[in-house]
Formats: C-alpha cells, sequence, structure tokens
C-alpha cells in the first residue's frame, strides 16, 4: 500500500527543482538591466581556419562557402575548409567549385565531434592560424561574422559564439519554434551571461576560438553534444565562452516531426552524458577554485533538465493523491497548475526573446503562442532519453526548403 504521505515527498521536490528557475531569473533580471560592455574595434587582423562539417550536403554546401567568401574581412586572413565526412555525393566537388578547399574524411565517424576532433588536429599541425571558426554545411553567414569575431578575440575574449538565426523561420511551426528557442538561447541566457561576467553556452555551429587553447590537446569531446561539451570543458579551464551579437549567422532548422524528436533526443541524451562526466571534474574545481561562473555553468545544463522532472513528479504526486484517497478534482487541478506554470514561463520568456531579438528572421507569433508545446516535448526527450538514450548519432538532412526565399 501507498503510504499516505508520500505524495509530500514529491510536492517537496516538485518545490525544490520549482526554485531552480528562481536562479535563472535573477541571472535575466540583472543581466537585462546593466549596461553591455562596448566592444574594441581591433587593428590586428587574426588569420581564421574556418571549418565546415558536412556529410553528404552537395544540396546546401555552396550557401556557407559563398557568404564567407563574400565577407567583408580581408580575404588574405582566412581560408575555408570544408571536412567533408565520409561523402558519398559531390560535396566535395560542389565546394571546391564554391572556392573552399575540402579535406576528405574517409576513416568512419561516431559524430561530429569525431569530424572537429580529425580537422582541428590537422590545422594546429600547419602552425598557420591564429583562431579557428566552426560552421555547419547549412549555414548562411552574414559579412560582418569575422570582423565582430576578430575584434572579440582581440578584446580578451578566448572562445565566442555568434548570434544563431533561422534561415527557414517562417516555412511552418517546428521551425518556428526553434526559431524562438534560439532567440531564447541569444537574448536570454547567452548575452546576459555574457554582460555578468559569466559564460555563455555554444549552440552547435557559428562559434571561434583562439587555437592557442588547444595547443598540444587538440579538440577532444565524447559525447553526442560536443559544442555543450566543449563549453564545460573550457568552464572547468577558467575560460568562458563570450556572446558576440554582431556575428550574426542562420541556419536551417527541421520542418518534420520525426527530424525535430531525432535531434531533440540527441541532445537530451548527450547533456545526460554530459552531467555525468563532467559532474566530479566539476565539483573537483568548485572546491579547488570556486567561482561564480563555474557554478552557473554546470546550474544553467541543470536548469532545462530540471524542467521535465518538474513536470513529472507532478503527475506522480497526483497519482499517489488519488490512490490514497485524495479528492480528484483538487489533485487534478494541483497538477494541472503546475503545467499551467511551465506553459506560463516558457510563453513569458519566448515573447520577450523574441522581442529583444534582431528584426531579422522573426517567427510568426503563432509559433511564439504555441512554444509551451515545444517545451513540453524538450521535457518529454530529458525523461524518454533517461531510459532509452540515443544509440548513434544521425544528421538532419539539410535542404528541405528553398532557402532563397529566406534570405
Amino acid at each position: 500500500m501507498i503510504d499516505e504521505n508520500a505524495f509530500n515527498v514529491f510536492d517537496l521536490i516538485s518545490v525544490i527543482l520549482g526554485f531552480v528557475f528562481l536562479w535563472s531569473t535573477l541571472v535575466v533580471t540583472v543581466g537585462l538591466l546593466i549596461p553591455r560592455k562596448k566592444m574594441i574595434a581591433a587593428d590586428r587582423k587574426l588569420r581564421f581556419a574556418v571549418l565546415i562539417c558536412a556529410r553528404n550536403e552537395e544540396r546546401v554546401i555552396r550557401l556557407p562557402v559563398k557568404s564567407i567568401l563574400m565577407s567583408s574581412y580581408p580575404k588574405d586572413k582566412y581560408e575555408v575548409i570544408v571536412l567533408a565526412d565520409n561523402c558519398t555525393d559531390k560535396t566535395a566537388e560542389v565546394a571546391r567549385a564554391a572556392g573552399a578547399t575540402v579535406w576528405a574524411k574517409a576513416v568512419p565517424s561516431s559524430g561530429k565531434g569525431d569530424v572537429l576532433a580529425w580537422g582541428v588536429d590537422k590545422v594546429l599541425e600547419r602552425d598557420d592560424f591564429d583562431a579557428i571558426a566552426v560552421f555547419d554545411a547549412d549555414n548562411i553567414v552574414s559579412s560582418q561574422w569575422f570582423d565582430a569575431m576578430n575584434d572579440a578575440l582581440n578584446d580578451g575574449e578566448v572562445v565566442a559564439t555568434g548570434r544563431r538565426m533561422t534561415s527557414n523561420a517562417t516555412t511552418n511551426l517546428i521551425s518556428g519554434w526553434y526559431t524562438v528557442y534560439w532567440d531564447l538561447m541569444n537574448e536570454l541566457s547567452n548575452r546576459v551571461r555574457t554582460k555578468l561576467g559569466l559564460s555563455g553556452k555554444l549552440t552547435g555551429t557559428g562559434f571561434a576560438f583562439l587555437t592557442a587553447i588547444l595547443k598540444g590537446k587538440g579538440w577532444r569531446t565524447y559525447t553526442m553534444v560536443e559544442d555543450v561539451e566543449f563549453s564545460v570543458q573550457c568552464n572547468i579551464a577558467g575560460r568562458r565562452i563570450g556572446y558576440v551579437p554582431e556575428a550574426e549567422y542562420a541556419d536551417e532548422q527541421p520542418i518534420k516531426v520525426t527530424h525535430m524528436w531525432r535531434q531533440l533526443c540527441r541532445w537530451a541524451t548527450g547533456c545526460w552524458q554530459v552531467a555525468g562526466l563532467y559532474l566530479f571534474p566539476w565539483i573537483k574545481t568548485m572546491i579547488l577554485r570556486p567561482s561564480m561562473r563555474l557554478f552557473d555553468s554546470y546550474f544553467a545544463i541543470l536548469t532545462g533538465m530540471s524542467v521535465a522532472f518538474v513536470l513529472l513528479f507532478s503527475v506522480i504526486a497526483f497519482i499517489i493523491k488519488i490512490s490514497t484517497g485524495s479528492p480528484f478534482l483538487l489533485s487534478a487541478l494541483l497538477c494541472l497548475v503546475m503545467f499551467a506554470f511551465v506553459a506560463f514561463v516558457a510563453l513569458v520568456t519566448a515573447w520577450g526573446a523574441v522581442v529583444l531579438s534582431s528584426k531579422k528572421r522573426r517567427p510568426r507569433w503563432l509559433a511564439v503562442l504555441t512554444f509551451p508545446a515545444f517545451s513540453f516535448i524538450l521535457s518529454a526527450t530529458v525523461l524518454w532519453t533517461l531510459v532509452f538514450p540515443t544509440k548513434r548519432w544521425k544528421p538532419i538532412p539539410h535542404g528541405d526548403f528553398e532557402t532563397s526565399k529566406n534570405k
């Protein structure tokens, strides 16, 4: 028989997890209020190795190559290198025709992290680049991206990420949800944390770092979310991820439910991997070199995952309550209140992020109004992958829409 007081435990856990929101709310509130440090224009021009990871991307690979080559940055200060990962189509040929150098990888890869490790090692062997920039095969890069990133890396940042936007923001509801999500990451996470001296988080693409931080080490990531993992590695090493909103770029988002679910499950699996792999190194570093930046960096990963458990424990508490004779309507109401609270927070933050974001490539308002649904789906993948983790990295196909319509 279920202890009739057992539900109190789950109520208490839900309340404790709810307090996780307070830290994020505090960071966002204070970060929005303080002014941003003005970035100093640099006379020194760093030389960038621009790595574009691609696997069978003949339909879209010319987009990043052409947009980068149209940059206002001096042409002799960067080289566009396409990492053609076991391609069986014409990715290499199209990339070369567009003006890129192509490095073809024939050894099987377990994910993007493997491809980056291989490419970064080859760059470091040459020893003629100051920085490495990383893009995906579907990216469209603004002409000022390298100027802005050069200023940031000359102004004290060692790792920095740009403003991620969506090239197919208005294609359908799913791509609209992703657009809102990246606005949240840009405006209410990376921007506010950078202004507070905390660390942002890499979001898969559109970032750069000084080669000096990897000399003698190379790129070594082991999870399905190499961007989050590299962010945590930097934080533990005492480095932060800076956010450079002037460094704009856009990429294609999924437009099919199956592709969205696959990608979100991969993200969730990767976050579980990072949380487990770096928990003890993080605790050790916190003890030896405690800092608010380090506390926040790991805490930020757990915040998103905690929402899933707030919802889960609310449902468990509801089941236990009705099993022990509590009034059904009251128990259901308490559960619905928690779901409504999560939905309300998602809606308010979505609206705020879109309002604060760049006016370019904005989603339709229907995507904003229904964004709580995306939050619930994201929470579902967190719980699903705890039991059924993604076993193998699968790329999301690109080129499902006509990019030129969204330029």
